[in-house]
């Protein structure tokens, strides 16, 4: 299962809706579009071993995922991020891992766009994560937080493995061959 943001194009779009007197609603709804156009990109890459189109309700997702190799996704409800709809899905299916991949290697212990002797942690905590995703307040779009809070409680509840890994296609491949690369987040 793979659920994919909206990326600039959907930061460009909420912008624009901002600037047009829109409220935060019809900005989700934009950027909940933008992603499943994604998650259309990364279905047509991956041919026929995906579900044909993106997913857009959990039920779906846990019908499609018993029926192929790949089920895609974007965003559902407004409101929640993509990360918060990729740890319900995790937990809707089941699944050992959650890898999410970053803008950076992992997690830091400070910004590492702002401060260059920020450190990767190997591993961490969920109670570190917590209190790092305090640390950065009500990060929006661009902004350095490695989870939002939504999707925080639910991993946290969740019987699944977290890792988080830089932008390559190729972090996320070797992670599931079992590399240790990017944060393992430990249960406290």
């Amino acid at each position: 299962m793979a659920v994919v943001g909206g990326g600039p194009p959907a930061r460009q779009y909420i912008q624009a809706a901002k600037e047009l007197g829109s409220d935060n609603v019809v900005g989700d709804i934009l950027g909940i579009e933008v992603t499943r156009l994604n998650a259309r990109l990364l279905i047509a890459t991956l041919g026929e071993i995906a579900y044909p189109k993106p997913a857009i309700e959990v039920d779906e997702l846990k019908e499609a995922f018993g029926a192929y190799g790949v089920v895609c996704m974007g965003g559902l409800t407004p409101g929640h991020s993509t990360d918060a709809v990729a740890a319900i899905a995790a937990e809707a299916v089941g699944a050992d891992l959650f890898i999410k991949s970053m803008e950076v290697a992992g997690i830091y212990d400070s910004d590492p766009r702002r401060n260059r002797n920020a450190k990767l942690l190997k591993s961490t905590t969920f109670g570190k994560l917590l209190e790092l995703i305090v640390q950065t307040g009500k990060a929006g779009a661009g902004e350095y937080s490695p989870l939002d809070l939504v999707a925080f409680d639910i991993l946290r509840r969740a019987d699944v493995g977290v890792v988080f890994v830089g932008p390559r296609f190729q972090d996320i491949a070797e992670v599931m061959k079992g590399k240790r690369i990017g944060t393992w987040v430990q249960r406290d």
